[in-house]
């Protein structure tokens, strides 16, 4: 049987047909695609890299603030425990029933001064009745100052011009940058009610943008003048 001319004729051209339709659909990007992806890529990258980045700073920066905050916070509330007690006195049933006989040691002896160099007001001093036993003992007498931009403790009843106090910061990693004491007595009825004002500013060392000001009034129940 013999196959129509037309039939052989007409398929070479409709296979071509396919096979070229085939091969523009596998065709890839263009080269301006492909360039404006890599740029829209390149950005979205950045843009990732610059929030990663941001969120590192701000994590930094939180934790040294939070230590800063732990390093003086802890200080600055034993402060305020010991100021308090100042002028405790374990022989008080005694004074009260004897007044005449039985006399406080610890009283009057809350005081405010300076090391030499150092601001107004930015030692104080006082006493308390550690042991209970009625008796003013050299380890009895405390104090706190600022000196060099490091917050001491008294010890061995020295006096706040005196050097050997003890450090309770750490200036390479925080700096007192200032710290004062103000004490006001307040009669009423006959009664003296005796406040102190802490005022006290630090920033850590590494990052003076970092800073922390810390202020209070605590009353001192057990002090007389």
């Amino acid at each position: 049987m013999l196959i129509p001319q037309s039939s052989v004729v007409n398929s070479k051209p409709l296979s071509q047909l396919r096979q070229a339709s085939a091969l523009s659909k596998q065709q890839g990007f263009s080269l301006p695609e492909i360039i404006l992806g890599l740029g829209l890529g390149v950005a979205a990258l950045a843009a990732i890299t610059s929030v990663v980045g941001y969120g590192i700073g701000v994590n930094a920066n939180l934790i040294a603030s939070a230590r800063l905050n732990e390093e003086v916070s802890n200080v600055f509330s034993l402060m305020q425990r010991d100021i308090r007690r100042a002028g405790y006195f374990g022989g008080t049933i005694a004074q009260v029933t004897d007044p005449d006989t039985v006399v406080n040691p610890f009283a009057g002896l809350l005081t405010t001064s300076a090391y030499a160099g150092e601001a107004a007001n930015s030692c104080i001093t006082f006493a308390y009745d550690l042991d209970n036993d009625g008796t003013l003992d050299a380890n009895e007498q405390f104090g706190y100052r600022l000196k060099d931009e490091v917050i001491e403790m008294r010890q061995n009843a020295l006096l706040c011009t005196d050097d050997n106090w003890l450090a309770l910061t750490d200036d390479s990693v925080v700096e007192i940058t200032g710290m004062t004491f103000t004490v006001n007595s307040v009669v009423s009825g006959g009664v003296t009610t005796t406040s102190v004002d802490i005022n006290l500013q630090a920033e850590l060392d590494a990052n003076a943008n970092i800073s922390r000001q810390y202020a209070t009034t605590l009353v001192v129940r057990n002090y007389g003048s």
